[in-house]
């Protein structure tokens, strides 16, 4: 499974696919947004996706799946022109999905933004249907995301070029990874003892290992990335009281 391009839509596509347990590469060109998502022990690479070279790198002539979710429809088209050529007659099949045109992606112009969650929605419940993901099962977990107001497909990674246009987004909430020092002071105490307030804890990777809203218990280690999702004042505190 390969995902062109990591804003939001790509974002929550790599998310829904790790709850279900799809492993997944990416490719972005925002440095700051690929090093964030990495650091979080997600499999994101900075490269740029019309390359046909790199995707035949990647071995999209064998991936299951090519979700293309650049903001720019010429790249997008660029991807999936390379797509059709690496994969042969698959290529022309159902294995290639494109996001959203640039103002679904971006997010501009959508006022409270619901059309760009649910646009992000619906590219990540076709990835799962395609990818053999009982219907029942998908159907479920988007009522669930629409019930607890898009929740996976808020947490994201801001990156230097902002997923939106819209001012008001520079104070939403997004990820970031903390990776605690030999020195921080929050090694030996458990995420419960820490007390983020406003900050959820949505995974914790430990030598390589990505875990998943890990328990309260958790007692922390040098080497350790927490991934804090919250608004910016918010984990600005969270990331204090973890570096000190």
């Amino acid at each position: 499974m390969i995902i062109c391009g990591y804003g939001r839509v790509g974002q929550s596509v790599a998310h829904f696919l790790e709850e279900e347990h799809i492993p997944c590469v990416a490719l972005d060109l925002d440095p700051a947004r690929v090093k964030e998502a990495h650091l979080a022990g997600e499999r994101v690479y900075y490269g740029d996706a019309t390359e046909r070279d790199l995707l035949e790198a990647l071995g999209v002539d064998r991936a299951r799946l090519v979700v293309i979710s650049h903001a720019d429809t010429a790249a997008a088209h660029k991807v999936l022109h390379h797509v059709r050529a690496l994969r042969g007659p698959a290529g022309d099949g159902a294995h290639a999905r494109r996001g959203p045109r640039r103002g679904a992606e971006t997010g501009r112009r959508l006022g409270s933004g619901a059309q760009t969650l649910e646009a992000g929605l619906m590219i990540a419940s076709h990835a799962l249907l395609l990818l053999n993901v009982p219907l029942a099962r998908v159907v479920r977990r988007m009522q669930q995301q629409r019930t607890t107001r898009y929740r996976l497909l808020r947490e994201v990674y801001r990156g230097d070029s902002a997923l939106v246009e819209d001012p008001q987004e520079a104070d939403a909430d997004r990820l970031r990874p903390v990776l605690l020092p030999p020195d921080s002071p929050a090694i030996g105490h458990t995420l419960a003892e820490l007390n983020f307030a406003g900050v959820v804890v949505t995974a914790l990777v430990r030598q390589g290992e990505r875990r998943l809203s890990p328990a309260g218990e958790t007692v922390l280690e040098a080497g350790d990335a927490v991934v804090l999702f919250g608004s910016p004042e918010d984990l600005q505190r969270a990331e204090a009281i973890l570096l000190g």
